[in-house]
C-alpha cells in the first residue's frame, strides 16, 4: 500500500560490500526501524469511527522482508477480519480509496508522506552505523 522509495543508496552499498557485510543484511537493519516508524505514523492516523474501524487500527502489520531482483522491501498491511467478520484489507482500502458508496478517508498516504523525510534520514543514520561498526571491527 504505502511506498518509500530511497534513491542514492548506491554509494552505501559499495561501502558495505568493501566491508565484506552481506549487503542485503545491511538493508534490512537499516529499513526496520524506519518501517516502525512508518507503521506507527499509520496506525495513529487511522480513523476510528465506531462500528466501522473495530480493530482496523490493532490489524496493521510489517510483513517479513522481500527480495525482488536486488529490490529489498517490506510492506504494511492489514490483516484478520473484525468482529463481525469483515476482512481488515478490504476495510482499510476501501477508507484509503473510497468505493461506489463511500466518500475516500485517505490516512495511509498522508501518514506516509509525514514521516517520510524522517525514515530517510533514520535509514542513512543506521546505514552510517553500520558502515562505521564494520570500518572499526576491521
Amino acid at each position: 500500500m504505502a511506498k518509500i522509495k530511497m534513491d542514492g543508496l548506491d554509494d552505501y552499498i559499495k561501502q558495505l560490500t568493501e566491508l565484506g557485510e552481506s549487503v542485503e543484511g545491511s538493508i534490512k537493519r537499516a529499513v526496520y526501524p524506519a518501517a516502525g516508524m512508518v507503521i506507527e505514523a499509520i496506525k495513529a492516523n487511522t480513523p476510528s469511527e465506531e462500528g466501522v474501524t473495530n480493530g482496523l487500527r490493532d490489524s496493521a502489520a510489517l510483513v517479513t522482508f522481500r527480495n525482488d531482483s536486488g529490490y529489498i522491501y517490506t510492506e504494511v498491511v492489514f490483516e484478520g477480519y473484525d468482529s463481525r467478520g469483515h476482512p481488515n484489507p478490504l476495510k482499510a482500502r476501501v477508507l484509503e480509496s473510497g468505493s461506489s458508496t463511500r466518500q475516500k478517508h485517505p490516512f495511509i498516504r498522508p501518514a506516509v508522506n509525514r514521516v517520510k523525510a524522517q525514515a530517510e534520514a533514520l535509514i542513512a543514520a543506521e546505514f552510517n552505523k553500520i558502515c562505521e561498526e564494520k570500518m572499526n571491527n576491521q
